[in-house]
């Protein structure tokens, strides 16, 4: 490995370290430390993309190591957290969407190497949908597993499904800004459940602002289709 790889390298371990960590806190009953784990893993996540780019460092290696860690901590640790928390819930219920939730995630991610598309995702990232599962399930909101369970369920459908979801670079020029200003208030208030709200808020955002806008487009498509088909229909 050279030098200039080991920073994106530390970036991804801590990505795995987070989900894992994340894991263990959930077993004990640390409910807020294991979110917290998963949205530092979102962090990180971005971080290691960065600086491979930055660095010229990136390499399919770092890539598939990518993937891995994000299997693990934005589809196995937030499963794990919906079971572990809603463990009065009968075992086929409980696991069954935690099940769902993991194998939506791993075939997004094998799906996103094997078949990329320029210039967007094809399907909800696993770095939205498994920091969005974490929140709905520990966050302040006080969901009940039924909600919990349709919430995972919906993610994983999104993420499976050939929606084209926009990159970061591709998003609109308030986005950024308004992504800072939504991290005004964690000055004000740094507990998790600001950080769990501010990140639903923007995570949310991101989400319905992308089904929004390919619907949009697509209706702007189909007027442009049928206003050729008038002016044709014109024609001697």
């Amino acid at each position: 490995m050279k030098f200039r790889q080991l920073l994106p390298t530390l970036a991804t371990m801590l990505t795995l370290t987070c989900g894992l960590v994340a894991m263990e806190a959930a077993r004990v009953g640390s409910w807020d430390l294991s979110l917290g784990l998963i949205l530092l893993a979102m962090v990180a996540d971005g971080v290691d993309g960065t600086l491979a780019r930055r660095l010229g460092a990136t390499s399919t290696m770092g890539e598939q190591l990518d993937s891995l860690a994000d299997v693990i901590a934005f589809a196995v640790a937030p499963a794990f957290l919906f079971s572990t928390y809603y463990v009065g819930t009968p075992a086929p219920v409980r696991l069954g969407a935690a099940l769902a939730f993991v194998l939506a995630g791993a075939f997004r991610l094998a799906r996103f190497h094997a078949q990329p598309i320029r210039g967007a995702f094809s399907g909800l990232p696993t770095t939205v949908a498994g920091p969005l599962l974490g929140i709905t399930v520990v966050g302040p909101f006080g969901v009940s597993v039924r909600e919990a369970g349709a919430v995972g369920l919906g993610l994983a459908a999104l993420m499976v499904c050939h929606h084209p979801f926009p990159t970061l670079a591709r998003s609109p020029r308030w986005f950024l800004p308004a992504m800072v200003a939504a991290l005004l208030p964690l000055g004000l208030w740094p507990r998790i459940e600001t950080v769990a709200i501010v990140a639903a808020v923007t995570l949310g955002a991101y989400v319905l602002w992308s089904i929004v806008i390919q619907i949009v487009n697509d209706d702007a498509q189909a007027g442009d289709v049928e206003e050729v088909r008038r002016v044709v229909g014109r024609l001697p």
